[in-house]
């Protein structure tokens, strides 16, 4: 499941293969691919970049391919003269190659190209990147005060508008390390703890940008305190986890009936 973590260690892997290197092979079955496929061949990428969960491909004439993974989506990156699709050619979205390697992006639901201006003007809805070097506490600060109070604590964490780059697996692990219950109401959430959020996202997030695995117990197994541990013992109380639908959209959220509140 791709958040701001994956989108961090797919940009590094793939920045050695394409940074200020000529494109020399397009493939893909993205509308945006298929259309642009010429110019692509004539372009030189100029950097690989993440906000949140996007990704972004800047070109030297000043176009920019904007990646969106969603669910099933994920970045694969070889070094050596074909475009890496293995075995599911069928889903390839957009494949770059370059003198020294290539690069596939597999089953992304949003593959786009346009000037890099309205890329990011499309992208302004955006709260802070929860991985940025220097979070922007003054921007989240604003979008969470205002932050409805009949919503959840699970709806404000994965709200992109407040901060960019939390998905569902960083969610459940936030909530138990501050001992917020999922469901409980912004309106019982005061801004201290509403930062403190924010900060632990970014204190359990940030290892894992460089990982090929996801880590938030320090622990070899279990990696992860609740997600994904229905019915299995909490690392603190010994109370089984808890895994139901909650949030809107609805999607499987993991807790402790007992350390959480």
């Amino acid at each position: 499941m791709p958040e701001g973590d994956s989108y961090t260690a797919a940009a590094r892997r793939m920045r050695p293969v394409l940074v200020e290197r000529p494109i020399l092979e397009v493939d893909g079955s993205a509308p945006a691919v298929r259309k642009h496929s010429a110019a692509l061949q004539q372009a030189t990428v100029t950097a690989v970049r993440t906000l949140g969960k996007h990704l972004l491909i800047d070109l030297d004439d000043g176009s920019t391919i904007h990646v969106h993974l969603g669910m099933p989506g994920h970045v694969r990156v070889r070094t050596g003269t074909a475009i890496p699709t293995g075995r599911q050619r069928g889903a390839l979205r957009l494949g770059l190659r370059t003198e020294v390697g290539g690069v596939a992006v597999m089953a992304a639901p949003t593959v786009e190209i346009d000037r890099r201006l309205r890329v990011e003007m499309g992208l302004e809805y955006l709260g802070p990147d929860v991985l940025a070097p220097e979070f922007d506490f003054d921007r989240f600060e604003t979008q969470a005060s205002r932050y409805p109070d009949d919503a959840s604590v699970s709806d404000f964490l994965l709200d992109q508008r407040v901060m960019a780059g939390i998905g569902n697996v960083y969610k459940s692990e936030v909530l138990f390390l501050e001992k917020l219950h999922p469901d409980r109401p912004m309106a019982t959430v005061d801004m201290d703890t509403r930062g403190a959020l924010a900060r632990r996202a970014r204190r359990i997030m940030y290892p894992n940008r460089a990982r090929g695995e996801r880590n938030t117990t320090g622990r070899r197994s279990p990696s992860l305190w609740v997600y994904g541990r229905d019915g299995e013992p909490c690392l603190r109380c010994r109370t089984a986890i808890t895994g139901d639908f909650l949030g809107a959209p609805e999607r499987v959220t993991y807790w402790c009936p007992t350390c959480q509140l």
